[in-house]
């Protein structure tokens, strides 16, 4: 995407956000801030807890290597990574180089780069069942009306595609069959071409990728059922900020509320930061559900709140994680 096309995205997502905080009010979102208090730290926990979860899906891709990292390390160069790729927001992928780097002294940069591409992988399966779980509680709790229930039915097909394609790819390995597709695409041609002299490593990654999956299906259950109970774990966080204005919602409204607004935000990645989309979606599925639209939008300042605390907490935990590993547990 060009600068202009960026800089245009933002600039309509920054109106957006504008226009619902006029609607709603500056005062009434101070003074629901002020009411939820010390719900902010639960809040902040809450995903602690996340990453807790996200951490030891990544960990059991390696439980098996001679070296790896113990947990604390691999929980701290996690979240280092997730706060990473906060400070890349057009693409999201600051965190994985990193990591790459983080975990090679323990696994060598091969096996590293396999590990970060197998949860790669795991996380995004994960999402994809979050995805799927939201819609299914959608059809039930959502108006339904013919518009609704179509594209709800074309979200559950399209999601359930990807789903299965993720799943054959981390089967049957695809890192070179993508590098072949590569070649085919007039636009990524060259850059199929400078990757070419690198098809040995993309060939011994795809082994690491499937061997993961016949060698350990236990644990790729496991780390797919982590990734999923992560997301799941993440939905309190409606609960709560309902909570702290004095709002019930049930649990399932949550997940519709999370899921949603989180898959329109993916699909409108090229938005920076999120400006606009994610009080957009807020507003609009917290309406469809009967609820205040306002408190949609309030919702996406306590996350984004939340989500500058554990920038700046992921970031401490840089120095940590980049710490060399011992010598005798670095891999050749």
């Amino acid at each position: 995407m060009s600068r202009k096309l960026q800089l245009l995205a933002f600039a309509l997502g920054a109106g957006v956000f504008a226009y619902l905080v006029a609607r709603i009010g500056v005062g009434r979102l101070l003074s629901d801030a002020a009411q939820t208090g010390w719900l902010f730290l639960p809040i902040f926990l809450l995903y602690g807890v996340v990453y807790l979860c996200n951490a030891w899906a990544w960990w059991l891709t390696m439980a098996d290597e001679p070296s790896h990292p113990p947990f604390g390390r691999t929980y701290a160069i996690l979240a280092a990574g997730f706060s990473l790729n906060f400070m890349t927001p057009m693409v999201n992928v600051g965190g994985e180089p990193f990591r790459v780097a983080a975990v090679a002294p323990w696994l060598g940069l091969r096996r590293a780069a396999g590990s970060v591409v197998i949860y790669q992988i795991l996380h995004t399966l994960g999402m994809l069942l979050c995805f799927l779980t939201a819609v299914a509680l959608g059809v039930v709790l959502l108006p339904h009306s013919p518009a609704i229930l179509a594209t709800l039915g074309v979200s559950f097909a399209v999601l359930a595609a990807l789903t299965v394609l993720l799943l054959t790819g981390h089967r049957k390995g695809g890192l070179e069959r993508l590098l072949d597709l590569m070649h085919r695409i007039p636009l990524l041609a060259p850059l199929a071409r400078r990757l070419e002299p690198k098809r040995a490593t993309l060939a011994q990654m795809d082994e690491q990728i499937t061997d993961f999956y016949h060698r350990r299906p236990r644990r790729f259950v496991q780390a797919l059922a982590l990734e999923y109970v992560s997301r799941s774990i993440f939905m309190l966080e409606y609960v709560l900020i309902a909570m702290g204005v004095g709002v019930n919602i049930t649990y399932a409204q949550a997940y519709v509320i999370g899921g949603l607004t989180s898959l329109v935000q993916n699909v409108l990645f090229v938005v920076p930061f999120e400006v606009g989309t994610k009080e957009g979606s807020l507003y609009l599925v917290f309406q469809l559900l009967g609820l205040d639209p306002g408190l949609g939008v309030y919702t996406a300042i306590v996350s984004r709140v939340r989500d500058l605390a554990w920038i700046g907490g992921g970031l401490g935990l840089v120095w940590l994680s980049g710490r060399r590993a011992p010598e005798r547990a670095a891999a050749p």
